[in-house]
């Protein structure tokens, strides 16, 4: 075990963001009892989602002293004049200068097929954004070839060269380090120059994990997660992601030009269980035992 690695660790545990719905944060109506205020909140706009419900709740979570980042998803909006209204509100009502811009699921609703169209307008600009995610999947995706995958890598590093706002790569969820791993080295191969924000699962249930990769569609994921619910008896098992942030970090320390700057936890376990158990190591001095889980010393 590395101090310089147990050091990135915390670094990581520091700044972490995390992920929220609408209906989450209205069914706790606040979320300053267990979550500190100086990790970023995204805010998923589901295919379902009514953007009234992501702008009401991007909000209330400033009024609480968050900083938060509303997903858009290119796919749902039907045309410019609906994107900039919804880009325009987000900044104007809810004080928002961050944004997540993803392909999104479903069906298109309109004339914006990707976040390269988004990306194409100037509301971002206009309206005063500052950072600005799209996405990155480090395991594929089961709507997108490798090839467009690489291309839309190519075309969101070529748009980050000319424009006012910081860009980085927010990444679909993933259970071993080594998919952030082999992904980002055929990034660099590709030209990549975007910070990445590796996404991964807070504390939760072997069963649920399994549910939300079968979902997702993740395939290199699932497999690994599908071994470790080989045996049903495990399925209840909570699982913690110590392993995977350790082995990022020490990818960090051992690659010092590699582009991972944070961490962001889907909270597949709940908002309140994967806070709290980040919780126990703010400020706190801890090791990773040989059991390879953080220990508080």
């Amino acid at each position: 075990m590395s101090k310089e690695t147990i050091n990135i660790v915390k670094k990581f545990l520091n700044s972490y963001s995390i992920e929220t719905t609408p209906n989450v944060y209205e069914k706790y109506g606040s979320f300053s009892e267990f979550l500190d205020k100086n990790h970023d909140i995204y805010i998923t706009y589901l295919p379902d989602e009514n953007s009234k419900n992501v702008i009401r709740t991007a909000k209330k979570l400033k009024l609480e002293g968050y900083e938060v980042i509303p997903h858009l998803p290119a796919r749902t909006i039907v045309n410019k004049n609906d994107l900039e209204k919804y880009i325009g509100e987000l900044a104007n009502e809810s004080g928002c200068s961050k944004m997540l811009i993803i392909g999104g699921g479903g069906n298109q609703a309109g004339e914006i097929s990707s976040s390269i169209d988004v990306l194409k307008t100037d509301f971002l600009s206009k309206y005063n954004y500052q950072f600005v995610g799209v996405a990155g999947h480090p395991e594929g995706s089961p709507d997108i070839s490798n090839e467009n995958l690489d291309l839309a890598i190519k075309q969101k590093n070529d748009f980050a060269k000319n424009v006012d706002f910081k860009m980085y790569l927010a990444t679909q969820f993933f259970f071993e380090a080594k998919s952030l791993i082999n992904w980002e080295k055929h990034l660099v191969k590709i030209g990549n120059k975007l910070p990445i924000h590796a996404g991964i699962p807070g504390p939760a249930s072997i069963k649920t994990l399994v549910n939300y990769a079968r979902s997702c569609g993740i395939g290199n994921s699932l497999r690994f997660i599908t071994k470790q619910a080989f045996n049903l008896t495990k399925l209840a098992t909570l699982s913690t992601p110590d392993k995977l942030i350790y082995d990022l970090a020490e990818h960090s320390e051992i690659n010092k030009d590699s582009k991972l700057e944070k961490i962001h936890f889907y909270a597949f376990g709940g908002m309140k269980k994967t806070s709290e158990w980040l919780n126990q190591f703010n400020n706190s001095d801890f090791s990773y035992n040989n059991k390879q889980k953080f220990e508080l010393n």
